[in-house]
């Protein structure tokens, strides 16, 4: 069995590891990846394929008896979902069809991830199947029932947020619980009022990893109304993890000498090098597990 406490209700370092792993085994081949999964103890995998608007975004689904992951990986390079078309925001019951008016998303985001929302759904319900529809439902009660746990890297990290959402509050998802949702270098996701909703529901099973300088989690711009979400916990230049690290306040504050400049250095990170790399976030993760359990104890 995977090392991982499925029915954990806060931060566990333990989980943040594994999910960690997941979400660099999604950057893999589909065959370097089910092996992975393999290894780490899960006994089922699913390839699933999110190419419909960028190139090369595909996910895993690492599923046992106790519980199912989704790890997203990112694209190879941010040019990819930072064009204007791209980070346009739009309403979330637009891309998801009558779903309940909780404010702006970015466009390419939803627009990823809801042309993929079939196979999502199918993976999930593969690996950790409903309780039948009959109202014989003896010992569903007291037994624990197989936990959901989403994941990802870059806009990878972006697409486990809004599945996220759409597991919570979207009647045509086929609402069901999610248990906690781990990313690494997430960018922004959706404008403030959608970021008030989604902490209402989901703040407390949201973690957001930012390791030291990652560009990244900084655009889209708050000038631009987008917000941040769930709670950050930020690698320093020294490797301590921290909460709401002065550092990092300070790095928000910086500004550039023009948008241009900005959009220069964003739209030229490579998902696997410096800060925003996820071989960094998971080495990071799995050396600091005693620290980062602290901060919440």
């Amino acid at each position: 069995m995977p090392v991982f406490d499925p029915q954990a209700t806060r931060f566990s370092a333990k989980n943040a590891s594994l999910l960690a792993q997941l979400s660099n085994a999604a950057y893999r081949t589909e065959t370097e990846a089910k092996s992975v999964v393999q290894q780490l103890g899960f006994s089922s995998f699913h390839w699933i394929d999110l190419t419909e608007h960028f190139r090369n975004v595909y996910a895993i689904g690492a599923g046992c008896t106790d519980f199912a992951a989704v790890a997203f990986r990112g694209t190879q390079n941010t040019r990819d979902w930072m064009t204007d078309l791209y980070a346009t925001p739009v309403s979330f019951d637009w891309i998801f069809d009558q779903g309940p008016k909780v404010g702006n998303i970015h466009a390419g985001f939803g627009h990823a991830l809801r042309d993929a929302w079939g196979k999502v759904t199918t993976a999930v319900e593969a690996m950790i199947p409903r309780p039948p529809d009959s109202a014989d439902l003896k010992g569903l009660s007291t037994k624990p029932q197989p936990t959901l746990w989403l994941t990802g890297h870059s806009l990878g990290a972006a697409l486990a947020v809004l599945s996220g959402t759409a597991f919570s509050i979207w009647d045509q998802a086929r609402i069901r619980p999610v248990s906690g949702i781990y990313t690494f270098g997430q960018p922004r996701v959706g404008l403030y009022q959608f970021c008030g909703n989604y902490d209402h529901i989901l703040s407390k099973k949201t973690f957001r990893f930012v390791n030291k300088e990652d560009l990244v989690p900084r655009v889209p711009f708050r000038g631009w109304d987008y917000a941040d979400l769930g709670q950050m916990i930020h690698f320093t230049k020294s490797g301590v993890p921290m909460l709401e690290s002065h550092e990092w306040t300070n790095f928000l504050s910086r500004t550039f000498e023009s948008f241009r400049d900005f959009f220069g250095i964003v739209t030229n990170i490579e998902t696997d090098v410096g800060d925003h790399a996820m071989s960094g976030y998971q080495q990071l993760v799995q050396s600091h597990a005693n620290e980062l359990d602290a901060l919440f104890s």
